[in-house]
């Protein structure tokens, strides 16, 4: 017999408790805690019974435009498949636009590529960090801050217009070199008093993260190549600010390598896993190896200050590469490797961990 068609209309006065538990639902417990409702909320109904909700919020953009931000959209796991997720989707683009909004957001993380397809097939795309610096300029502070593009690492920011240029991958992998040896910078200076510092030992840290990141994307790279993935690299742009906080108010680093994904513009994480999976496990190998030398050289040569902070800065990388494969880090490898072969992240988790507490 044939489903009843779904319809999309405004959230009720006494629905706010039930799209509150399709989140819980629809979303890990630890995503669930961040949602939260706005004044533009729509429901997808079955049958007379709500199945699905997207939260739309509407501001201000620089030069006197106007933003429409998809927050968030969920279906029910009951009603997966059924077309509602796309009915949601076009009916929040059709009241956005009716609104005014000259440019239409969303945020969705890298392996989210159920959602990627949904708003890429409405055109929309990724904008790199140069693409929204140049559309944005000094607004990207304000717009960050409205659409939470500041906790989540990993989460890309999508658009439509979508962008008009292809980014370049390689001038985002130096930048994010170059951001994450900045961190490195700021927690020493945090931990040592905001002192100076001599000039040998932040080259020193430079230059470890220009290894550790280096060999970390060229294993990936070579991976993926091995195995047929053509693979291409983005920034986390989304995980820096974090990042700043907690190296200026900890002395702590928070690594933040980037990603690699498949170059191929539409593509299924479930589908791709048996190759990704390996490519991650290659990629936390590689820091792996290198610690494990880097415990070899303490063992036949005196001990150096540049040592010690390479392996402080690849066992951060380490931990959080492989140790927690779940929100807010489920971009790291650690995800997919746990997702493609639980056995073999729990040999990596072990082997992160005898090599931290070595």
């Amino acid at each position: 017999m044939p489903q009843d068609p779904v319809s999309i209309r405004p959230m009720q006065a006494d629905e706010p408790q039930r799209i509150r538990a399709i989140a819980r639902r629809a979303f890990p417990w630890q995503m669930a805690l961040f949602f939260s409702l706005s004044d533009h909320v729509f429901v997808a109904e079955r049958d007379g019974r709500a199945m699905g909700s997207v939260v739309l919020e509407t501001f201000a953009l620089p030069g006197g435009r106007k933003a429409g931000l998809v927050s968030w959209i969920l279906v029910d796991p009951d009603a997966q498949g059924q077309g509602m997720g796309q009915a949601l989707a076009d009916a929040a683009l059709a009241f956005l636009e009716k609104e005014g909004c000259t440019e239409i957001l969303a945020c969705v993380e890298g392996h989210n590529t159920r959602s990627g397809r949904l708003w890429a097939h409405r055109g929309m795309g990724i904008l790199s960090p140069g693409e929204q610096v140049r559309r944005y300029g000094l607004g990207i502070v304000p717009l960050w801050l409205r659409t939470m593009h500041f906790l989540d690492v990993g989460q890309f920011l999508w658009a439509r217009p979508a962008p008009q240029r292809r980014d370049r991958p390689w001038l985002q992998w130096w930048g994010v070199c170059l951001v994450n040896a900045l961190l490195v910078w700021l927690a020493l200076w945090r931990q040592h008093g905001f002192h100076t510092l001599p000039a040998s030992l932040l080259a020193a840290a430079a230059m470890s993260v220009l290894v550790f990141l280096g060999a970390r994307t060229l294993a990936m790279l070579v991976a993926g190549r091995a195995l047929g993935l053509p693979l291409r690299y983005r920034a986390w742009e989304s995980g820096f600010p974090l990042g700043v906080v907690i190296a200026g108010l900890l002395g702590g680093y928070y690594a933040n390598p980037g990603g690699l994904y498949p170059e191929a513009e539409e593509w299924r994480y479930r589908e791709t896993l048996p190759r990704l999976g390996p490519v991650a496990l290659a990629g936390a190998a590689s820091t792996l190896v290198l610690l494990g030398l880097l415990r070899l050289l303490g063992l036949v040569a005196p001990e150096v200050g540049w040592r010690s902070l390479s392996f402080w800065i690849g066992a951060t990388l380490s931990i959080l590469d492989i140790l927690i494969p779940f929100f807010p880090l489920a971009c790291y490898n650690g995800r997919r490797i746990w997702d493609w072969s639980s056995v073999a992240w729990c040999l990596m988790a072990a082997a992160t961990l005898a090599l931290v507490a070595l």
